[in-house]
């Protein structure tokens, strides 16, 4: 089933899916297996500032195109998450004034992947989508934060869980 976010962007031709391309609020997107992700998470140290970087560039692009007040937004760029087809994002915690969050990811694709290919890894597991996750807020509190995995389906846990703020790297 389509997400509503999706319809929503068909209605107003705002995404189109055509003749090999993919675009979203006006910008080229690519559609890539799970694993070929994983590869590019696993083999790159530089990634997390990278995807961060660029997510908060896309964020604010179509935040600016989307406009909407601040609950607006969340809900936004909850639908945005969901359709990188990164799993549905549940924001638990959400502490404006400190500029801090907690979200869970139960269906993170990347520890998915992680579970299929590895049988074990030291460090974090889902690394680029604590960088989307970070690009994401960074944007929504006006403010450079990082975000860092605290539980990992990979690990045994229920779901993904990530800390956002400053300093939690």
């Amino acid at each position: 089933m389509m997400s509503a976010f999706l319809k929503k962007l068909l209605f107003v031709r705002q995404f189109d899916l055509a003749e090999g391309k993919i675009e979203m609020l006006g910008k080229r997107e690519i559609m890539l297996p799970s694993n070929f992700i994983f590869a590019i998470q696993d083999g790159n140290k530089n990634t997390y500032e990278l995807i961060k970087m660029l997510t908060f560039e896309n964020i604010k692009e179509w935040g600016d195109k989307i406009g909407s007040s601040e609950e607006g937004l969340i809900k936004n760029i909850k639908d945005i998450y969901e359709t990188f087809g990164l799993g549905p994002l549940e924001i638990t915690d959400l502490r404006n004034e400190k500029e801090e969050a907690t979200i869970v990811i139960r269906e993170s694709v990347i520890a998915k992947e992680y579970s299929k290919i590895k049988k074990s890894s030291k460090g974090a597991k889902c690394e680029i989508i604590a960088s989307i996750l970070a690009g994401m807020f960074s944007y929504i509190f006006g403010s450079d934060v990082d975000a860092v995995e605290t539980k990992c389906l990979f690990s045994g846990s229920e779901y993904c869980m990530f800390n956002v703020g400053k300093g939690v790297r």
